[in-house]
C-alpha cells in the first residue's frame, strides 16, 4: 500500500473490515476452544472468545485506518499485531498468576489465531467494495456459533464404562494369601466370598444454566474404597472433597459443602453376582440400600453392571441419581449460575478377592 495508497469511498471502512476479520478469527478460535481446558467456563468460553475477537478486530481496524496511508503500512501493521499478541499474553499471565490459574494454555493458541487472522485479513478486507450489509453475515455466524457452543467445550463426560478400567495382567493369587499357594475362601461357583475395592473412579454430573445457556458440571474422584460379599452386601465410600472438575470455582463450592462430613457411603445387602457367570460376561442387576451424605440417610437404588475378569477380579460399574437438597446440599441459584437440584452419580471399581 505504501505511498501509492488512494482513498476509495466505496471500500469497506477499516473498522468494518476489522469486525469481519475478527468474526472470521472468532469462528476458528471458538471451534478450537472446544478441546482446550478452560480454567473457568463462566469467564473463558466460546461466546467470550467470539466477543473478544470481534472487539479486537474493530480496534485493529481503527489502527489500520491510521496506518494504511503511511510507508510500509502492512509491515508496520503486522508488527503491531505481533505486539498485540505479546501484550495479550502479558495480561493473561497476570490473570493466571493472581486471579485465574491455568489461563495461559487456554488463551495462548486462541490469541495467536486471532492476531494472525487480523494481520492478514484486515488490509485485504478494507479494499472490499461489497455492500456493507454483507459484512453482517460473518458477524452473525460468529455470534451464533459462540452462543451455540457455549458450555459444550472443556467438560469431561461423567459417563463410565467397564472397559475404562486399566487392564490388570497379574493374578490376584500372586499376592497376599495366594502367594502361599492357598486360594482365598470361595463361595459356590469359584467366586471369592469377599472382595475389596482395589481402585476405581467416581463421577458426578449436575446440569447447570450459565446465563440461561445449558451446560453440565462434571467432577471426578479416584478416592473410592469398599467391600463386597458375593451374594450379599455391597458397601463403598467416597471422599466427597476429593472431586475435581475443570472449574476451580465449582470445586471450592463442593469442598465447602462437605467440610463437616466429607465421606459419603452406600450400603446395600443384595449384591447378587451369579455364581455361574462366565469370565468376560457382563451381568446387570439393581442394588437397593442406604446412601449417607452429610450424615443424612436415604434409600437409593444403583444399577450395577459387573463382569468377572480373567485375573479373578470383578469389574463393577454403578450409576444412580440423587436429589441434592435431600442430602443437605445447597442448590446454587445465582444471577450467573443456576444448578438443578439433582446429580447423576457413577462409580467404576475393580474388586479383588480378600
Amino acid at each position: 500500500m505504501n505511498k501509492k495508497y488512494t482513498y476509495n469511498p466505496d471500500a469497506w471502512h477499516p473498522m468494518v473490515a476489522g469486525a469481519v476479520a475478527g468474526s472470521i478469527a472468532a469462528i476458528v478460535a471458538a471451534l478450537i476452544s472446544l478441546p482446550l481446558r478452560s480454567p473457568d467456563e463462566i469467564v473463558a468460553n466460546s461466546l467470550s472468545v467470539v466477543i473478544v475477537s470481534i472487539t479486537l478486530g474493530i480496534i485493529a481496524g481503527g489502527l489500520w485506518r491510521r496506518l494504511r496511508a503511511t510507508d510500509n503500512a502492512q509491515k508496520t501493521f503486522a508488527w503491531s499485531m505481533v505486539g498485540g499478541f505479546f501484550v495479550a499474553m502479558l495480561a493473561a499471565t497476570a490473570v493466571d498468576l493472581f486471579v485465574l490459574s491455568s489461563l495461559i494454555p487456554y488463551a495462548a493458541p486462541l490469541a495467536a489465531i486471532i492476531f494472525i487472522t487480523l494481520a492478514f485479513f484486515i488490509p485485504l478486507l478494507s479494499r472490499v467494495t461489497a455492500p456493507v450489509w454483507v459484512a453482517a453475515a460473518p458477524i452473525i455466524i460468529a455470534l451464533a456459533l459462540g452462543i451455540g457452543l457455549f458450555g459444550r467445550g472443556n467438560v469431561a463426560s461423567g459417563a463410565l464404562a467397564l472397559d475404562d478400567l486399566p487392564d490388570q495382567t497379574t493374578s490376584t493369587l500372586e499376592s497376599g494369601a495366594g502367594a502361599t499357594g492357598s486360594q482365598s475362601e470361595t463361595s459356590d461357583g469359584g467366586l471369592a466370598a469377599t472382595y475389596s475395592v482395589a481402585g476405581g473412579v467416581a463421577t458426578y454430573t449436575v446440569n447447570e444454566q450459565l446465563q440461561g445457556l445449558s451446560t453440565q458440571g462434571v467432577g471426578t474422584s479416584d478416592v473410592v474404597t469398599g467391600e463386597v460379599t458375593t451374594g450379599g452386601s455391597f458397601m463403598f465410600e467416597l471422599d466427597l472433597q476429593s472431586f475435581e472438575s475443570e472449574q476451580s470455582r465449582r470445586d471450592a463450592k463442593v469442598r465447602e459443602w462437605f467440610t463437616a462430613d466429607p465421606i459419603g457411603t452406600f450400603s446395600g445387602a443384595s449384591f447378587e453376582f451369579p455364581a455361574g457367570a462366565a469370565v468376560g460376561e457382563t451381568v446387570t442387576f439393581p442394588i437397593t440400600g442406604t446412601m449417607t451424605i452429610n450424615g443424612i440417610d436415604h434409600e437409593l437404588t444403583w444399577t450395577i453392571e459387573a463382569r468377572l475378569e480373567e485375573n479373578d477380579t470383578i469389574s463393577v460399574k454403578g450409576e444412580s441419581d440423587i436429589v441434592l437438597s435431600s442430602f443437605g446440599v445447597p442448590v446454587v441459584r445465582g444471577s450467573v449460575v443456576v444448578m438443578e437440584d439433582a446429580a447423576h452419580l457413577e462409580i467404576l471399581v475393580s474388586l479383588t478377592p480378600s
